[in-house]
Formats: structure tokens, sequence, C-alpha cells
């Protein structure tokens, strides 16, 4: 009895509201163009640019501060006033103009080892490690790496592998750096030496790991169980390099550089996108063939969203 009373009034409460069919949208141009930028705000960098050809109403809309202001991050002002050279925000017209020079023109910071910019789609946050802010096995050894400013470089100083047959390199960030709730694409970025550049026979190791402040992985063991593996030279084996899956290869980069991609790593959102104590530990390796490596041109390793 009490479930039919029930059923009846809500019928009369839903029957007080206008059917689906009867809702126009034609009508969302009429808004005024506050309202639209409102809307827009909800969106993505992405959106709001393609919604600037709908009409002049909308083209106005999208070149709100508000909107911009929105998708830049909340510690955006903190990499400003970190920039190796100084930057006035006063120097741009508007805000989507500092959003598009963020996504054009990264900023390198901590004595030109690093770089953060924005991803022009979704505006989240990309950083890449430059080579001196990696750790590399001998590379202050004058005999095994060296260090070389190559003006195609992001960075000031690239390191170059002379000779080694241990061959280890490892990037360490904070995720609180990070854009929460995004799974980042962590890629190695080299080039090769011409006609120095050998021994890299077999594949090389690369994982992407959580690991505490001290740089003590939660699991060591993890390391070889998630570990991708990669051919950046000339494979040691009978079998045709057709024969390999693509994901395998490095790809060449729009800047003429190359890259593999080393694993990926989900941020979560809330509490724990900030955990202070959580480091993201992102390692190469290729130890167990020792044949004297050299040729290989290092930039850094970047961090890209991928969502």
């Amino acid at each position: 009895m009490k479930a039919s009373i029930l059923s009846k009034t809500k019928s009369l409460e839903l029957s007080n509201f206008p059917k689906i069919d009867d809702m126009s949208c034609n009508n969302l141009l009429d808004l005024p163009v506050g309202c639209l930028s409102h809307i827009l705000s909800l969106t993505s960098p992405r959106d709001v640019v393609r919604s600037s050809a709908v009409s002049t109403d909308f083209l106005s809309a999208s070149k709100s501060d508000a909107i911009w202001n929105n998708f830049l991050p909340s510690d955006c002002d903190y990499f400003l006033s970190q920039s190796s050279i100084p930057i006035d925000q006063q120097q741009f017209a508007s805000k989507k103009d500092l959003f598009f020079s963020l996504c054009q023109f990264p900023i390198l910071f901590d004595n030109k080892t690093q770089s953060f910019a924005l991803d022009k789609s979704s505006g989240k946050k990309c950083y890449m490690l430059g080579a001196r802010m990696l750790m590399i096995a001998w590379g202050e050894t004058p005999a095994y790496w060296s260090w070389r400013f190559i003006p195609e470089s992001r960075f000031p100083e690239t390191a170059q592998l002379n000779s080694v047959c241990w061959f280890d390199i490892k990037g360490r960030l904070p995720i609180k750096f990070l854009s929460a709730d995004t799974t980042y694409g962590a890629y190695f970025v080299f080039q090769k030496v011409v006609h120095s550049f050998a021994g890299f026979y077999g594949p090389v190791k690369a994982s992407v790991l959580e690991s505490d402040q001290e740089g003590l992985s939660k699991s060591y063991e993890d390391h070889r169980l998630v570990a991708n593996h990669y051919f950046i030279g000339d494979q040691d084996f009978d079998e045709p390099t057709c024969w390999l899956d693509a994901d395998e290869l490095p790809v060449e980069r729009g800047d003429g550089w190359m890259e593999i991609e080393m694993g990926r790593y989900h941020v979560g959102s809330g509490v724990e996108a900030f955990d202070e104590r959580v480091v993201l530990e992102m390692a190469l390796m290729e130890v167990e063939d020792l044949s004297w490596k050299s040729g290989l041109l290092v930039q850094g390793i970047e961090l890209r969203p991928l969502d």
C-alpha cells in the first residue's frame, strides 16, 4: 500500500517538470558572455579553443582571463618565480597568452637543470629532469662520461657516454609536483652520436616506481618485475629487427631527439597526490651484458600527462 502511494506521489512530482522533448538547447547563444565564460571554464583548454569558432559570442567568452586563470595550476606562480630567466607576468597581455607561452616555451629552473611546462590540451603540468639532475653511474668520471653543450638541447648541459660497461641512470621527482588524478608517461630522451655509438646489443631495462625520500623503493624486487625492455642499438640476435614489437623501439620526437617510454604512473587525487613522502623513481639500466657501450647523448627524462 505504502509503495503504491509513494509511486503516485513521485509521478505527480515529475509531472511538474517539462519533458525533455519540450526543452530547447537553441537558446545557448542567448546567454550573457559571462555565463558562457563560466561554462567554458568547466571544460578544457582544447574545448575552449574549439568553441571560439562557433560564434563571435563564444570567441569573446573564450578570451576571458577567468577561464585561463582556472587552467593555470595553483603553484604556477611558484614556478614563474623560480625561473632561471626572470619572468614578469605583466609582459603578457592576458592569462591566455601566459598559458600558451608555458605550453610552447618551458621554464628552466634550479640552475637550468629542470623544466616546467603545461600540456596545451589539458593544462596539466609537464616536467623534465635534465641530465645534470639524473644519477648517472660513473657520471663524474671523464673517462666514462663527459658533459657537452648541444644547441638543440633544452638544457645547457647534456651527458655524453664515452665508454662504460655498467649502464645505470636514475631520476627522482616528488609526485607533489605532478598534476593530481593524472596518468603520466616517463620518457628517456637521447640521441646517438654518429660514428661512436656502439655496444648496446641487448635490451635495456626501464622502470617507474614509487620510493621514499631516502630513495628506497617500496619493493626492490618489483624493479625487475615491472621493467620494460627496449632496444636502442644494434640487436645481437638472429631474428630480424622487424620481428620486434614497435613498443620496444625508440621513436623520434618532433624536436629531432629520440625517446623511449620508461613506464607509466598514475597520480591519485586528494591528500594522496600531495604526499611529501612519495617520490617517483625512474630507472634505465643495462648491467647484464657487460660489453663496452659508447656514443649516447642524454638530454634527460620527461614526464608528460597521458589523459
